[in-house]
């Protein structure tokens, strides 16, 4: 089980990552002007407007700076940051004088050789994929290694086509290759992970739709290269227990087999499979009529399914794995062509035409129950910190519940915009959803009778509120999440379940976390409601829930 040492002590590279980030990306917005290393729309882009590219240098120094200066420096450590720094220099050269391909490909290849030579990795075993036994790979082990590597470096390169996709799959995956760090007791991985998690969440800031500055290669590369190292790392730390090459398979399975699917289609059309198209599965799924965000919100999802299955499959038959893997990638193929032949289109009305239709056939009283509502809304902008603060009040935090706090209310401060409220309402409600999720998690974990029944009370009346508002009002868009949310959504339901399977934490701990992820879902829905893009509202509701959380640490 996890102590509070050991979450206190990576809770410190985690947000030493997010403020680096966030404290170097203006130095990288003038940095990529200046060089002339923007984006200019085209036919085959998804943005109407230059952008400025190569954002992956913010996130390039954390994770040169932060794991050199909290790790050992160990042969497998120096491979890896020399190997990151050779691509991430391949990267920045693409951005700025847009190399050739084979130019390209061969500083991804000295990267990768440099990790996989002073490393000492290779995939020695596939393990029993065929049910025939194990497949040792002999002598191909090293070439193996770096086809692998190199391959998928190129797959989470061709990712990169959404506001926040290729940011959102790296966030995913390392959560989950994080967890296999826990489960070996690989703290140098586990190290990296939690650094690039750092990471991705200040970039994400700077990066979700609409994006004010792309990654570029020079991040595309860098998060291809640190996930294959890592993911070669817990092969090699975990000595084929529990983590195995197929494991990784199904983790990384979608942005691979969208690659392969790609590459393989532009083949047998006689082109280049290096041509860039709107072949790629995000492309077809805005094809299907869904929005930016919808399209992000949907890949998230989908990663984050695999990454489960990945977690519940680990340490089983490897060929069992494979049968799996197979499955799943057929059945995300079949579903989205399904979805393409029926015709359906998920385009949805924007909220000035819903809450401006009338319809005569409606009685008065629909009408009058929606102006009652509609006059809750200051009052329940107050009530939702109040009923927080009753138990906050009688609450002690214990443990490691401190620091979490604190990073929790570091983060919000410091990400929270609060200039561009509106024009960033995605950051704005969820923050705000963070911050709940963390009161209630202290709360709940009071284990105080009294408490426990006061917020399953409070949480129904919230609940009934927000029924009737969206049975009045139709607020049906409130549940369309946007990429951020939907993180934060995957994560905070994902955590528990991932907690109980590996037992991180205590039973109690795990059911006071299933408690929180449904409580704190009616807030969130609560607050969306509540903020509708508005500024002043959305602070009226920030400040007090930050004094909440201020008075849970006295």
């Amino acid at each position: 089980m996890l102590s509070a040492s050991d979450i206190s002590f990576f809770l410190l590279p985690l947000c030493s990552a997010v403020l680096l980030t966030l404290l170097v990306m203006p130095l990288v917005f003038r940095l990529a002007e200046r060089l002339g290393a923007v984006d200019h729309p085209n036919e085959r882009k998804v943005h109407a407007h230059v952008v400025p590219r190569m954002g992956g240098l913010a996130f390039l120094i954390s994770l040169l700076l932060i794991p050199f200066t909290m790790l050992d420096i160990t042969p497998a450590t120096q491979g890896f940051l020399l190997g990151l720094f050779i691509v991430g220099f391949t990267g920045m050269a693409d951005d700025m004088f847009e190399i050739s391909p084979k130019l390209k490909f061969l500083g991804i290849i000295a990267g990768a050789i440099v990790f996989l030579v002073m490393s000492d990795t290779a995939i020695n075993d596939l393990g029993d994929l065929f049910g025939i036994g194990n497949i040792e790979t002999g002598w191909f082990a090293i070439p193996l290694t770096l086809l692998a590597m190199v391959g998928f470096i190129n797959a989470l390169n061709l990712s990169d086509g959404l506001d926040g996709l290729a940011a959102g799959i790296a966030l995913i995956a390392v959560f989950f290759l994080g967890s296999f760090a826990l489960i070996i007791g690989d703290h140098h991985s586990l190290m990296v992970a939690v650094v690039l998690i750092g990471s991705m969440i200040g970039f994400l800031y700077f990066n979700s739709h609409p994006a004010r500055i792309f990654m570029g290669d020079t991040g595309s590369l860098i998060l291809g290269f640190v996930l294959a190292a890592l993911s070669l790392m817990l092969l090699k730390s975990g000595e084929g227990e529990v983590i195995s090459p197929i494991s990784m398979g199904i983790l990384l399975g979608l942005p691979l087999s969208d690659t392969i699917y790609v590459m393989v289609r532009r083949v047998l059309q006689r082109k280049s499979p290096f041509l860039p198209d709107k072949t790629h599965f995000h492309h077809r799924l805005i094809d299907l009529g869904l929005s930016h965000a919808g399209v992000v919100g949907v890949f998230y999802g989908l990663i984050f399914i695999y990454g489960c299955v990945a977690v519940f499959f680990s340490g089983s038959a490897e060929w069992l794995q494979s049968l799996v893997l197979l499955a799943l990638i057929v059945t995300t193929y079949l579903g989205l062509m399904k979805l393409e032949k029926s015709g359906i289109s998920f385009t949805t009305s924007t909220d000035e035409e819903i809450e401006h239709s009338h319809d005569p056939a409606k009685p008065s009283f629909y009408y009058r129950m929606t102006h009652v509502l509609g006059a809750s809304i200051p009052f329940v902008t107050w009530l939702i910190p109040l009923i927080l603060l009753l138990p906050v009040l009688s609450t002690q935090l214990t443990g490691s519940s401190p620091m979490f706090m604190i990073a929790v209310i570091m983060l919000v401060v410091v990400l929270y915009p609060w200039k561009e409220a509106r024009h960033h309402a995605t950051w704005s409600q969820g923050l705000l959803y963070l911050l709940v999720f963390a009161l209630i998690f202290s709360i709940n974990t009071s284990h105080q009778a009294w408490v426990e029944y006061y917020m399953m009370a409070m949480t129904t009346l919230l609940a009934c509120w927000v029924g009737l508002k969206l049975w009045f009002k139709r607020h049906a868009r409130i549940f369309l999440t946007t990429g951020f949310e939907s993180l934060l959504l995957l994560f905070s339901w994902g955590t528990p379940w991932i907690i109980g399977r590996f037992e991180f934490l205590s039973l109690d701990a795990q059911m006071s976390l299933y408690m929180t992820c449904g409580e704190s879902v009616v807030f969130l829905v609560a607050s969306k409601i509540v903020l509708r893009k508005q500024p002043r509202r959305n602070r009226e509701l920030l400040i007090p829930l930050l004094v909440v959380a201020a008075v849970s640490l006295v």
